[in-house]
């Protein structure tokens, strides 16, 4: 592995974080608890201490042939810089590097944890907060490029076969291809808000609330009833922004209080999305006509545009992913999920289904009818081979992402903050190795990341899709050489 040079010993790079102003020391912190603590023996030194230019934390990590200094400043933002002496290797600090966003990102976690969110949408009733897990369930099915959705038919595929043999194929290819045909409809139903022209703006707010006090609210839901907690929302929604207005956080503390809730105002957050407006500039990028839009009313981060074509797409966002990133990361991840759109992927997968199962049971059966008797094997297979295909079509979308946005660390930064757990656990190469050939479209996140922060020259990317096949088999072949 190389070294670098003498003059190169010098890293800096800035965290911004969704944590409010008031909570950013604390991260210093966390990351005292979480990271130097672990590292035992191997930390030298540390030094905790405040200036005239706020909060800071510097600590010395010794390495087997040299020396890691790091300075963490915490002020609006958070401001690293990494100095190291000796060879040091360039992996060695990337991974420091990455561990210390990390941290960043679970402390982030940490803090929604114990948050309360409330989702509002202008010139619209207020929803009830509820316990989605059913309908997770749907949506996993008809997201994620729709592979799950025709993984799942595969399945069905078996059942109705043993039923009916011979009207099996003619129903099942057909029941598939009217599903695929509603899949916009059927996403559409799943969406608690329709977001139009009319009523663009999404705000969401989050009020951190310390462990013990979250525990005390929890039992009042209990007592009390969900019911209460959407009273509590529906009231702040009827005092701000019906009137025309913004979140006023007196009126928030007056409301929270009022039902017993604690109120610091320091542990307040509010941010507001045009989501109709950033749809609507991502699809003129793409040259689409717009899409309809649906905001789901989970805290889970996800979005999906699902449909047989761009003139009958939907878009679907959750409040859970305007909470966790900020707009332009955003506008790179709809711009991933258009990408799907314009594509037409989950047609191509659905032609991909279609023929493994026409191959399986008209040319596969007849020449090698053993085949019966080796079910599972052949159906871990396909379901290995279809996930893997799905890879190219998710880093397909990750490069037409970041050639719209010129800016691909904009999505890097969102897989990161989203998918900050699995990139832990991808430091495994066991882990890494599972996460090629398991069954999920997307291709490891620390590969989708670090191909996003080494693009250069968008410009010369003439055919996405065929550089995305070279560089996803490019990656696999690393992975297990």
């Amino acid at each position: 592995m190389a070294e670098w040079k003498a003059f190169e010993n010098r890293m800096g790079f800035t965290v911004y974080t969704s944590v409010n102003e008031a909570h950013i020391p604390r991260i210093l912190d966390f990351i005292y608890d979480t990271y130097i603590l672990p590292l035992g023996y191997r930390i030298l030194r540390v030094e905790r201490f405040r200036d005239f230019l706020g909060e800071a934390l510097r600590f010395t990590i010794a390495l087997d042939r040299g020396y890691v200094h790091v300075e963490i400043r915490a002020s609006k933002i958070l401001e690293f810089t990494i100095v190291w002496e000796g060879p040091v290797d360039k992996y060695t600090i990337e991974q420091i590097r990455e561990d210390l966003i990390i941290a960043v990102r679970m402390f982030e976690d940490t803090i929604r944890k114990s948050s309360v969110f409330f989702t509002f949408v202008e010139n619209s009733s207020p929803v009830p907060e509820k316990l989605m897990a059913k309908r997770r369930i749907v949506e996993r099915i008809f997201t994620d490029s729709m592979i799950t959705f025709f993984v799942a038919f595969l399945i069905v595929n078996m059942v109705i076969f043993m039923i009916n043999p011979v009207l099996a194929p003619i129903a099942i290819v057909v029941l598939q291809f009217c599903i695929l045909l509603f899949s916009h409809k059927i996403i559409m139903s799943l969406g608690d808000w329709k977001i139009t022209a009319r009523n663009q703006h999404v705000t969401i707010l989050q009020y951190y609330m310390s462990p013990d006090e979250y525990r005390m609210l929890l039992d009042m839901i209990k007592v009390k009833g969900r019911n209460w907690l959407y009273q509590v929302k529906r009231e702040i929604y009827e005092k701000t922004i019906v009137l025309g207005g913004r979140i006023d956080p007196n009126v928030v503390g007056e409301v929270l209080s009022r039902h017993g809730i604690p109120f610091r105002p320091e542990n307040l957050k509010v941010k507001t999305f045009n989501v109709y407006r950033l749809v609507k500039e991502a699809v003129e990028e793409y040259g689409l006509p717009m899409p309809n839009i649906v905001l789901s009313n989970i805290i889970i981060p996800n979005a999906s545009a699902s449909g047989i074509g761009p003139r009958f797409g939907t878009v679907m966002v959750t409040a859970g992913l305007l909470a966790s990133l900020e707009e332009g990361e955003v506008y790179a991840v709809l711009n991933h999920e258009l990408s799907h759109l314009k594509g037409r992927d989950p047609v191509f997968l659905f032609t991909i289904s279609t023929l493994e199962y026409l191959f399986r049971l008209y040319v596969l059966l007849p020449m090698m009818p053993f085949i019966l008797f080796l079910p599972y094997v052949y159906f871990f297979f396909v379901m290995g081979l279809i996930y893997f295909i799905g890879k190219f079509f998710e880093a397909k979308s990750d490069l037409e992402a970041a050639i719209k946005t010129r800016q691909p660390q904009l999505l890097a930064e969102a897989l990161r903050k989203i998918g900050y757990y699995r990139l832990r656990l991808e430091r495994s190469p066991g882990y890494r190795l599972q996460s090629w050939i398991g069954w999920d479209p997307h291709p490891p996140l620390s590969f989708r990341i670090k191909r996003l922060e080494n693009l250069k020259d968008l410009d010369r990317i003439k055919h996405p899709f065929l550089r995305s096949i070279v560089d996803v088999l490019k990656g696999f072949f690393e992975a297990i050489m």
